[in-house]
């Protein structure tokens, strides 16, 4: 059978772990080669080294412009072209609005919404010369959905969607789609700090968030990052090839729009 990402080439940002390695391990599989990068130098080295061959590593700080453009050109050295670009890379912090610090939102922002537009930037002359790509953009339910204390990341994700949409009518005209991807509640180590930091800001147990948490989605249970790596996979295989500027829930229907 063959495999669906044959010869391609994935860069794949906070791919080090959680949803990232997810998406990385499952393109590697489809045939990819994939350029594990990550903030964490030499967990993308060790996450690189558990997929094999097909794997490079490489440390990025993903809002420096000049740090993604030295990443970009050395995947094309390597393979000799980009077919895919996964914007993962995520923080989250939790604080109410009144006491939020200017640094943290700034930060909050510059990670998950700023570096989105760095990374699908610089990987783009690749794509417009092939004449061909796919950028995933990982978001979230929270570009959609308010959320108490996750202003900062709420906001990011809803930009993240707005990006998606006006860069695919973009570069439609150059056969590049971009497409992004809601998660809902995953148990990675982002989303359990998350819940973790919510319920110090909110004062009340642990406990409480979860059962909050486990009980939003109809299907009644929490999602997996194997669930968004096989979303992420449609969007960059040939499967996907008359969709772009769509963002899909991988919520367990929490969010039906």
């Amino acid at each position: 059978m063959t495999r669906r990402l044959e010869g391609r080439v994935a860069i794949v940002t906070g791919a080090a772990a959680g949803i990232g390695a997810a998406i990385a391990r499952l393109y590697c599989v489809e045939g990819a080669y994939a350029v594990i990068a990550d903030i964490d130098g030499t967990a993308a080295e060790r996450a690189a080294d558990a997929i094999g061959a097909q794997a490079m590593p490489m440390q990025l700080d993903v809002t420096n412009e000049a740090d993604v453009q030295r990443t970009v050109a050395a995947a094309r050295e390597r393979f000799g072209r980009i077919d895919i670009l996964v914007n993962n890379a995520g923080i989250m912090r939790k604080s109410y609005v009144v006491d939020m610090p200017e640094a943290m939102w700034r930060a909050v922002l510059d990670v998950n919404l700023t570096a989105t537009f760095l990374c699908s930037k610089a990987v783009l002359p690749a794509m417009i010369e092939a004449k061909r790509g796919r950028i995933v953009n990982i978001a979230s339910i929270a570009g959609k959905v308010g959320e108490p204390t996750a202003s900062a990341y709420s906001a990011a994700k809803w930009g993240v969607i707005g990006f998606t949409r006006s860069l695919a009518l973009e570069v439609a005209r150059h056969n590049i789609l971009v497409n992004a991807i809601c998660p809902g509640p995953i148990p990675t180590a982002l989303g359990e700090q998350g819940w973790r930091e919510g319920a110090l800001v909110e004062g009340v147990g642990l406990d409480k968030v979860m059962a909050r948490v486990g009980s939003r989605a109809p299907l009644g249970r929490l999602g997996t990052v194997e669930q968004v790596a096989k979303m992420a996979l449609f969007v960059a295989s040939d499967d996907c090839d008359f969709t772009t500027g769509s963002a899909f829930n991988v919520d367990g229907g929490i969010v039906m729009t």
